[in-house]
């Protein structure tokens, strides 16, 4: 399943994930919500049964059946259906195509009678006429409200874009960065996927360019609420970003997604303007709206945002050149390593960005550079493989910065990439620990008082240390390490680069790198 994820988020088609009766959907359950989270179209395919009672054999087949299987996942799904009759698949398979991929898309789950399965066709059945059947076209936007939103785009002074999705179609970005450049606006990615090239003058992303703003424009975000207000994770007050007042334009699809079960649209944020639309129409409509009013001189506001870009990447490097001898490795300097390494090729990141520090110091030029943030636990290594599956026989490089407890979730993943031939080059991100649930340990005890030391507790994957290196060559992947050494990491992967682009084979580099907050806390 999280391969199909994977797949789906680089080239947009859904992938089918067959999942075995009962027992496979719910090992599936947490993969398939994260693809609803992250608006990934997905066909998971699932059985049943036999439904007929008598042709069940003892045990087996009535622990494998549900009276109704896709409860497991109805919550997190789009749709999903149980077909009573055999000439009923296709049309059934046909909806199910359509609802995952069109937008918002998701995942959606067909369930299939083991005992309509073995029933002998008493006739062909004929798919044509469903496989012909037109798709949704994208959903357009309201003209008046499209023209509200040029109004006001125009005439502001210092607009914000905070984008998050838009990247999931590479045609809405370039629209989106001439939308910025045409009217000045700063532009904030949230990282759902990249939706604006992180060395852009405009890109203001790890800034405070929100605390200005006299215009924000959402696009395709899915929680607004967290982006404009920040959040004492200590005492867990509230503070908006912006000044009251400041007009807020939303414009996505985030109102059509319909999970009724979880809640990770978030907080309910008022907004000004609301327009549901799909942004690879919007934004071309909205570019348009805001010329028919006007163009006027902007130099001085651009001259401002690409000061304040530069200053923000100063800063970034220069906070990653802080430690940069500390072993075991820094973050940052583990990126800056990976980057040094792989700069000069075809480069694909896929899901983890190393504390963002990927983002901030390679040159992510686009969407087609790093498949969106990542995941949770356990899902990471199934959907980097998927994203190495998409670009498996090309000459692009894909590379998994893999942390090491969800891998401990997966091991056999590695094996899957061996066995199909998946040529991927990952680095460890190795803190030998569940560390985000270890830093909120920490600050719960610095609220409360309570011993710090005693954070690690549950969270240490540590004493013994698990041997990745060791693992991944059990199943057949070049691999070296572990390493802590700052000067050993740039060689070593050099090397594993090397078997990737010369025997087209997985390899694995296991770097240790020190906690992130691990001067906050001392």
């Amino acid at each position: 399943m999280s391969i199909a994820h994977g797949y789906a988020k680089v080239t947009g088609r859904p992938m089918a994930a067959a999942v075995h009766d009962v027992v496979g959907l719910l090992h599936a359950t947490m993969t398939i919500y994260y693809a609803h989270v992250d608006r990934a179209p997905v066909l998971v395919l699932g059985a049943t049964g036999p439904v007929d009672r008598t042709k069940r054999r003892p045990h087996i087949d009535w622990i494998h059946t549900a009276q109704v299987n896709a409860n497991a996942v109805r919550d997190y799904t789009k749709w999903d259906d149980q077909p009573a009759t055999v000439p009923d698949f296709p049309a059934s398979f046909a909806r199910a195509y359509r609802m995952a991929t069109t937008e918002p898309a998701g995942p959606v789950y067909v369930c299939y009678d083991a005992g309509l399965q073995e029933e002998k066709l008493d006739r062909p059945i004929d798919v044509s006429a469903v496989a012909a059947g037109a798709r949704p076209s994208p959903a357009q936007a309201d003209p008046a409200a499209i023209a509200r939103a040029a109004e006001l785009l125009a005439h502001a002074e210092r607009p914000v874009i905070l984008t998050e999705f838009t990247g999931r179609h590479a045609e809405a970005v370039g629209e989106l960065i001439g939308l910025a450049e045409e009217t000045a606006a700063a532009v904030i990615d949230l990282g759902g996927r990249v939706s604006f090239p992180n060395r852009h003058s405009q890109n203001l992303t790890g800034g405070d360019a929100l605390a200005d703003a006299d215009l924000v424009l959402a696009l395709d975000v899915g929680d607004l609420s967290r982006p404009l207000n920040e959040l004492d994770r200590l005492t867990n007050e509230k503070r908006s970003r912006v000044r009251s007042g400041t007009p807020i334009v939303d414009i996505g699809l985030s109102e059509l997604r319909q999970s009724q079960w979880a809640e990770d649209l978030g907080e309910f944020q008022p907004v000004t303007l609301s327009i549901v639309a799909d942004t690879r129409l919007a934004l071309p409509a909205l570019r348009v709206a805001v010329r028919e009013r006007g163009t006027r001189d902007r130099s001085v506001r651009c001259a401002e945002l690409r000061r304040a870009h530069e200053a923000i990447r100063a800063r970034w490097e220069k906070e990653a050149r802080e430690d940069w001898d500390a072993s075991p490795l820094t973050a940052p300097r583990l990126a800056s390593e990976i980057w040094s390494v792989i700069k000069g090729e075809d480069w694909i990141l896929t899901s983890n960005t190393l504390e963002d520090w990927a983002l901030r110091l390679w040159d992510v030029d686009g969407p087609h550079r790093h498949a969106g943030r990542s995941s949770g636990t356990a899902t990471q290594i199934g959907t980097s493989i998927g994203v190495g599956l998409a670009y498996r026989g090309t000459e692009r490089l894909v590379v998994d910065i893999q942390p090491d407890g969800d891998l401990l979730y997966d091991p056999g993943a590695l094996w899957t990439a061996v066995r199909h031939r998946i040529p991927l080059l990952v680095v460890m991100y190795n803190n030998r620990a569940y560390y985000n649930d270890w830093e909120h340990q920490l600050r719960v005890a610095q609220h409360r008082g309570t011993p710090k030391e005693n954070a690690r507790v549950g969270q240490e994957i540590d004493d013994p240390a698990p041997d990745f290196a060791m693992l991944a060559r059990s199943f057949g992947w070049h691999a070296e390490g572990p390493i802590v050494e700052p000067a050993k990491v740039r060689p070593a992967l050099e090397r594993a680069l090397a078997v990737v682009r010369t025997e087209k084979r997985p390899a694995l580099v296991d770097t240790v790198v020190r906690h992130r907050e691990e001067k906050r806390f001392r």
